[in-house]
């Protein structure tokens, strides 16, 4: 009889304990939903300045459409009226422009204005059924024409060059052997796996686009890290985690590698409302908007509904203009920037640096702000530390051997421990920093360019890039031959040859690498939220980070200035 009374006692408290944690996560899932929406309603606000979501698509332009989509998926078009006519009359003028129009503004457009219920079929056309230039911008414009294909609704004309299928087997056909998938080269990037992931996913009724996409979600869920986040060309970043949010829902996984990587996203949210690129940065708008694209695509996955979704009906009496065939001309290569890595292509990479930024300061390069030369040495700052490090632990023991007051004798060691230990740091003055010798070892060539921005200045944003800091010719380092040691990478090369012509590198750097943000105070974004610095190794941009690309005698490293995620600069 007790033993039965002792079984059910158990069974009690077992049946308690698991109501409990049902309860528990309920509660926690509900306050993270919350949380969620308290995110999505602050960016909203940050990115219009005002203070309620529902105001939000009045001041939206039609050059930014990630957003607004997000906003028309999650409350409809009610209101958008204005929007709509905005991005209609935006489409008008890509339909009718002459000369090369590069695929992926095209098949954007399509697909905000198909979540309107408006998009124009000669836009839709012009963007994938009737487009040869696909290929001169690359694999993310597939990615991409099959995502306006989807979104839009609207089949193939009778004189298609691309078909729904024909690109969907494009997309297959640039599966690599792990299942995953890269702008180039056989290594899977997180955030290209991720589009590809997004794009196929909704392609019903085929077992070969079922078991890629299956196969990719795999090969991205191996990649996920240990914080829940993922890698992009080296870098843990919050564009690449949401990617995989979005990736994940239109996957219909459900489980905690979808709450990991929602976490991840969650991580980079700063006071003002925004999302920053890395955990230690500031918000910036690419990474706020990417992150703002994987709490819809989770919002609109509880609803049974996908970011790049079903269209509202089609609105035949928006505009009908005719494609313009053959529009020529320049060519625009295959981007090698990650779909979602920031706005800017990783540049430099991982050398163990820790959570810094670089500080050494440029000095007489003609193209860069010039600093007052130090009269001073390294030493020579050491020794005035350490004097007056010395003199305050001197004062603090004459007080306490006066007043015998325990604080002070602390007070006297701290200040002598101090003024020994200046004596272990590495201070060097700007004309001692730029001065250093090289090391022996491996002899490169270096050089950094920013020649893409010259045709583009009517865009450059002066409160990131003054002006007067971009060199005429476009050459911030010139041909340097540095020399660096044996498994230098191609970021060690650049502060070598950054230190000898006077240019100032700034960088952030984490466990996972450093991250080039300007080179002679040319920074990232301000060209515009695709542009900053890349960099290949005799003529190739390499998969991985600069910080962690090891060079050989005679490699050329370039360090070059983007405006277009790459599209600019490959050859």
């Amino acid at each position: 009889m007790r033993a039965a009374k002792l079984k059910i006692a158990i069974s009690a408290v077992c049946m308690a304990l698991i109501i409990a944690v049902q309860t528990a996560f309920c509660y926690a899932f509900a306050a993270s939903t919350e949380e969620r929406g308290e995110a999505i309603a602050g960016v909203f606000s940050l990115l219009s300045g005002v203070n309620s979501e529902a105001d939000f698509l009045d001041g939206a332009d039609s050059g930014s459409v990630w957003a607004p989509l997000c906003y028309i998926r999650l409350y409809g078009t009610d209101g958008a009226a204005d929007y709509a006519g905005r991005m209609l009359s935006a489409a008008e003028e890509l339909v009718s422009r002459d000369g090369f129009v590069t695929p992926t503004e095209l098949q954007r457009a399509a697909i905000v204005l198909s979540a309107l219920g408006k998009c124009p079929r000669g836009l839709i056309d012009m963007a994938v059924y009737l487009n040869e230039d696909l290929d001169r911008q690359g694999f993310n414009a597939w990615l991409w024409a099959l995502i306006a294909a989807n979104c839009s609704g609207a089949e193939s004309p009778e004189n298609a060059v691309n078909t729904r299928e024909s690109i969907t087997a494009h997309i297959l056909s640039r599966q690599l052997s792990d299942g995953g998938f890269a702008l180039f080269g056989d290594k899977a990037d997180a955030d290209v796996t991720a589009a590809a992931i997004y794009t196929l996913a909704p392609v019903s009724g085929n077992e070969e686009v079922s078991a890629a996409v299956s196969a990719a979600v795999e090969c991205l869920s191996g990649m996920q890290l240990e914080s829940g986040g993922f890698m992009s060309i080296g870098v843990e970043n919050c564009e690449s985690a949401a990617q995989a949010v979005i990736a994940f829902t239109a996957a219909g996984v459900n489980d905690a590698r979808l709450e990991k990587a929602v976490g991840a996203v969650m991580s980079y949210r700063r006071e003002d409302g925004g999302f920053a690129h890395t955990s230690d940065g500031e918000s910036n708008r690419v990474a706020t908007v990417q992150a703002l694209e994987a709490l819809t695509a989770l919002a609109l996955s509880e609803r049974g509904e996908l970011l790049f979704g079903a269209p509202l009906p089609r609105d035949e009496s928006a505009v009908t203009e005719e494609v313009n065939e053959g529009s020529g001309a320049e060519t625009a290569p295959e981007t090698s920037a990650a779909v979602g890595t920031g706005n800017a292509p990783e540049t430099g990479a991982a050398v163990g640096t820790g959570n810094t930024s670089e500080t050494s300061t440029a000095v007489g390069t003609g193209n860069t702000p010039e600093t007052n030369k130090s009269t001073l040495g390294g030493q020579d700052i050491k020794l005035i530390i350490c004097v007056v490090c010395a003199a305050g632990a001197l004062a603090c023991a004459v007080v306490f051997a006066v007043k015998r007051r325990g604080g002070l004798l602390a007070a006297a060691v701290v200040l002598a421990v101090c003024g020994g230990g200046v004596w272990l740091l590495d201070i060097k003055t700007p004309e001692e920093y730029y001065g250093q010798e090289e090391q022996s070892g491996v002899n490169v060539t270096v050089t950094a360019d920013c020649s893409a921005v010259l045709s583009r200045m009517g865009d450059i944003d002066e409160a990131v890039n003054p002006a007067e800091v971009i060199p005429a010719d476009g050459v911030v380092i010139g041909q340097t031959e540095v020399s660096v040691a044996e498994g230098g990478t191609a970021f060690d090369a650049l502060t070598a040859a950054a230190r000898a012509n006077g240019v100032r590198v700034d960088y952030t750097g984490s466990v996972y690498g450093v991250y080039i943000n300007g080179i002679g105070f040319i920074y990232e974004f301000g060209f515009g939220s695709t542009s900053g610095w890349m960099y290949r190794v005799n003529g190739e941009f390499p998969d991985t980070s600069a910080g962690t690309f090891e060079l050989s005698e005679g490699d050329i490293v370039e360090f070059i200035y983007t405006c277009d995620m790459g599209n600019d600069i490959r050859r």
